[in-house]
């Protein structure tokens, strides 16, 4: 992974004004993956989106981790389920042009 597609926690933390030991949390529950560089943790650009939604799941609806965890959960499924209406969508188009 090149360092251009990573984010130092800190720098996350300070800039979403959230607590580091926050970001561990969901770490140690395997709700985010991070890497490891020279004894600093980073996240990928990809867990970024992830953990935005995280913090404002807790920060704004003042969910707990248990909660968060379930939340996530649902959210991933949504979008799975989302993203497979759009592929099925599509094929219906290709048979029944009309639609």
């Amino acid at each position: 992974m090149e360092n251009d597609q990573l984010i130092a926690i800190e720098t996350f933390c300070t800039f979403y004004n959230v607590e580091y030991s926050f970001v561990e949390s969901l770490r140690n529950n395997e709700l985010i993956e991070t890497v490891v560089v020279d004894d600093h943790r980073f996240l990928e650009i990809p867990q970024l989106y992830k953990l935005e939604r995280m913090v404002r799941l807790h920060h704004d609806l003042d969910i707990n981790l248990a909660g968060i965890g379930a939340v996530n959960s649902l959210l991933d499924r949504i979008d799975s389920l989302d993203r497979e209406i759009v592929s099925l969508r599509n094929k219906l188009r290709f048979y029944e042009p009309g639609l």
